[in-house]
């Protein structure tokens, strides 16, 4: 169970430069297309989030668990994901230039595709 609602997300991200979300649980919720540039997300739970076009460019990311998450065409440059788990996560399209992604946990399927082992 999420700790907030997408709508109290919406509330912090408007009045908060580079939110700190730290820790907070903010599984399944819908965050689609929110600008979490530069927010501090480290160990948040993300599983199973919607965030499809969210703008997340410099956003600290470390040891988030982003399991199961939709992240399709999401703005992650200069993010650190450094240790993040994203088994099962959807990231097609996404953008992960200068993404810093040390440690990160993957599934087979997703270890394969970024060594371009699939069809």
């Amino acid at each position: 169970m999420s700790d907030l609602s997408r709508k109290e997300v919406i509330q912090i991200l408007a009045i908060t430069h580079q939110a700190r979300l730290a820790g907070v649980d903010l599984s399944g919720l819908d965050l689609s297309g929110l600008n979490f540039a530069g927010a501090d997300l480290i160990r948040a739970n993300l599983s199973k989030a919607n965030l499809t076009n969210a703008y997340m460019r410099n956003a600290q990311l470390e040891d988030a668990d982003l399991t199961s998450a939709m992240i399709v065409n999401a703005n992650l440059k200069g993010a650190n994901l450094k240790g993040c788990i994203l088994k099962g996560a959807n990231m097609v399209g996404t953008k992960l230039t200068d993404t810093n992604l040390f440690g990160v946990e993957l599934d087979a399927l997703q270890r394969k595709q970024a060594l371009g082992l699939t069809d």
